[in-house]
């Protein structure tokens, strides 16, 4: 018995916000790698925080990863 297998990549569509999403993230993550090996300091540093404070990181990253997965999960839903 010969079985098949099916890719489903193919049959999505391509523009939706998940793509998006993810190729924004790709930017940032490559703007923010840029700017701390160029300037030698890392992100919160060139905000004016002098010492990375764990709260402030830890509510920003729980913040951003909310709204993309609610965005992500949105875009799920209507197709």
């Amino acid at each position: 018995m010969v079985s098949s297998i099916r890719c489903e990549q193919g049959t999505k569509s391509t523009d939706g916000l998940d793509v998006w999403l993810s190729r924004s993230a790709m930017l940032g993550f490559t703007a923010a790698i840029t700017v701390e090996l160029s300037t030698g300091k890392g992100v919160l540093e060139n905000f004016g925080l002098t010492a990375p404070l764990p709260t402030i990181a830890l509510a920003l990253t729980a913040l951003v990863g909310t709204g993309v997965a609610f965005f992500i999960f949105q875009s799920a839903s209507s197709e």
